[in-house]
């Protein structure tokens, strides 16, 4: 898969979501060769190397309500908050982190204050709540605390590498549920919370949302 191939396949998996207009059309603007083929690279290379890459997704770090709409075993926010963070623990902090979409709701400042408890080389790929209607991303612009590393390596709206298996990976919030003729692509996506998309012929889907994992997933 080559970027040109992956970003066509990202535009048609927008066309099937519902319409949201200034969001896609912010996340097709942070559609950055550059920047999303070298993160990709470095992961894929990560992995060669037998080194430990994460993955989760629709943490929602702040938004009470998803408790109740996903049967989170929590009682609030807040003890929801600390609990995941403390998931995160385990990743050490030369180790890649890519968090695939809806990162928090609500306060964003005390969002962020949470997401500098993470630790790892934090990637975020992009969801529909992590940017405003409007579709500004307020994540790009943030600094970690000592100014000298950002909060994320990379804001992207997706990544894509080919595995030793000889497959074409697509990291995406949304499930890439278009026919392509890219053939063996295994699609790592959140979105969709407790749903599990049957897989196809031509793509194997990995929902690694919390609310199916209730943790990290370890590549």
């Amino acid at each position: 898969m080559q970027f040109t191939e992956a970003l066509e396949l990202f535009t048609c998996t927008l066309a099937t979501e519902r319409d949201r207009p200034d969001v896609h059309a912010s996340m097709l603007d942070l559609a950055q060769p550059d920047t999303i083929n070298e993160v990709s690279a470095q992961i894929r290379q990560a992995l060669a190397r037998g080194e430990r890459v994460w993955m989760t997704a629709d943490l929602h770090l702040g938004h009470t309500n998803i408790i109740q709409y996903c049967n989170r075993p929590f009682t609030d926010a807040a003890q929801m908050n600390e609990r995941l963070v403390a998931q995160t623990r385990k990743v050490k902090d030369d180790e890649w982190l890519v968090i695939v979409g809806d990162l928090a709701m609500g306060d964003h400042d005390a969002a962020t204050a949470l997401v500098r408890r993470i630790p790892g080389r934090k990637v975020l790929v992009l969801g529909n709540h992590d940017l405003t209607r409007a579709g500004k991303c307020r994540y790009l612009n943030e600094r970690a605390e000592d100014r000298r590393r950002p909060l994320f390596e990379a804001v992207v709206p997706f990544l894509f590498w080919q595995d030793s298996l000889g497959q074409n990976v697509f990291v995406s919030h949304y499930p890439s549920t278009v026919d392509y003729p890219l053939p063996r692509i295994l699609n790592y996506h959140g979105h969709l919370h407790r749903q599990v998309v049957p897989h196809t012929d031509s793509i194997h889907f990995v929902n690694v949302g919390w609310d199916v994992t209730q943790g990290l997933v370890c590549l």
